[in-house]
């Protein structure tokens, strides 16, 4: 039986189950009993579209982009392997092309006075803060329900998504328009989901993931022939990166203390208001060069902004400390955070 096909069997069996879990789960999750089975139609979608990268380099018409960047893919993959030592679990050795400009869109939400996630439980994950659709217009639909509600939305494209080992990932065509360093960003993010999956910890894994793809990618770029030249455009970026996460991490505490405070909920809302406004100012005065100004300061910002913000970028320097007390050796590092069974307390704020 040819790998196709095995996989292809792999989705008609597991859609039964699927749809059982829509029966079980469908009111702890969305509320709605087809979401389940929208998300379980898409995934088999791009399965089934799957065609092994080392095939698809064969084909005598292909693109010298596209072959180029596969086999960066590739190269990457072992890297995250032989070097990070992540269990990559087979992604990315297969490419499903698909007519989405983005693998996925995630909607996240919160109060207007909160910044407290609106939830939902699935079964294997567990609690997560944001809901993720197949399709931009079923995302925006639902963002829309949610705003009716008084809630704070944004619908954000998601660069990719791990299946946690459950199937081969692919690589989709919609990623092949990333530079060379976002893809190799790409994979290592997505192999530190392979590798370390905490249940109803959606922020500790992301910005676990996030530390790992940091690191990772600088360490890719530093092997190769002109890594300093490399590392040192890469450090200008860095900066002005941690500048922004800055500002959007004071501005998320300043944030919260005028939600939690005794004022009445106008004059919260005012001084939300003005916070905001103050953010985009800071932004101005950051004088950013390589990051995209204009796009920053076009976007209209409110609380779903900045927990999307957080829960890629806490944490950091709790996990500094552990990859330094493992001597920067990543077989180490990824061993302590394969042993937790649960996110270390205070871990989001361990200087």
């Amino acid at each position: 039986m040819s790998r196709k096909r095995r996989s292809l069997y792999g989705i008609l069996l597991s859609l039964p189950l699927l749809v059982a879990l829509v029966g079980l789960f469908s009111s702890c999750v969305t509320g709605s009993p087809l979401y389940l089975w929208k998300a379980a139609v898409g995934q088999a979608e791009i399965l089934c579209n799957r065609k092994p990268i080392k095939e698809v380099l064969e084909e005598g018409d292909l693109d010298p982009e596209i072959r180029r960047k596969l086999e960066l893919v590739l190269k990457v993959q072992g890297f995250a392997r032989s070097e990070l030592h992540l269990d990559t679990a087979n992604s990315f050795q297969s490419l499903s092309r698909i007519s989405r400009d983005a693998a996925a869109y995630n909607v996240v939400a919160t109060g207007a006075l909160s910044l407290e996630a609106h939830t939902y439980w699935f079964p294997i994950v567990g609690s997560v803060p944001y809901l993720g659709f197949f399709s931009r217009q079923e995302a925006q639909e639902h963002a829309a329900s949610l705003e009716k509600d008084g809630m704070d939305v944004a619908v954000q494209d998601v660069a990719g998504y791990s299946t946690l080992g459950w199937f081969e990932d692919p690589l989709l065509s919609s990623q092949l328009a990333y530079s060379d360093y976002g893809l190799v960003r790409l994979v290592i993010h997505e192999g530190v989901h392979s590798t370390v999956w905490i249940p109803g910890s959606v922020r500790f894994n992301e910005s676990l993931a996030s530390f790992v793809e940091e690191q990772g990618s600088r360490q890719y770029l530093g092997s190769l022939e002109n890594g300093k030249e490399r590392l040192s455009r890469l450090d200008a970026l860095t900066a002005e990166r941690m500048e922004y996460r800055r500002i959007m991490h004071d501005t998320a505490g300043e944030l919260q203390e005028i939600y939690t405070s005794n004022l009445s909920e106008a004059t919260k809302m005012a001084k939300k208001q003005a916070a905001l406004r103050h953010l985009k100012e800071r932004f101005k005065k950051a004088d950013f060069k390589l990051l995209n100004l204009e796009s920053l300061l076009a976007r209209d910002y409110n609380n779903a902004h900045f927990l999307s913000h957080l829960a890629y970028n806490s944490g950091t320097d709790y996990f500094a400390h552990v990859f330094d007390e493992c001597v920067r050796d990543w077989a180490c590092f990824v061993l302590r955070m394969k042993s937790l069974d649960r996110p270390p307390e205070n871990w989001e704020t361990t200087p």
